[in-house]
């Protein structure tokens, strides 16, 4: 074999021979998942559960730190001195 692959393909498609690919045909059974009767397919969707939004998680980390920092106020400053 010398040449490039494309011109591999086109003397052997010239000359009769089988290319590589050319092979019997697979059946799209073959894609389909198992089935097995004891287990029926779970359902892939949650119900009931919302998904947390990135901005409801720095809204909420926002809140904190703001109220972490009003309690670190008023506690130093009602300390004695």
């Amino acid at each position: 074999m010398t040449g490039l692959p494309y011109e591999e393909c086109r003397r052997s498609w010239e000359e009769g021979r089988a290319l590589p690919g050319d092979g019997p045909a697979v059946t799209p059974a073959y894609a389909l998942p198992p089935f097995h009767p004891g287990h029926p397919p779970r359902s892939r969707h949650r119900r009931g559960r919302r998904a947390v939004d990135g901005a409801l998680v720095s809204g909420v980390l926002g809140v904190l730190c703001v109220a972490t920092l009003i309690v670190t106020v008023v506690v130093a400053a009602t300390l004695p001195v």
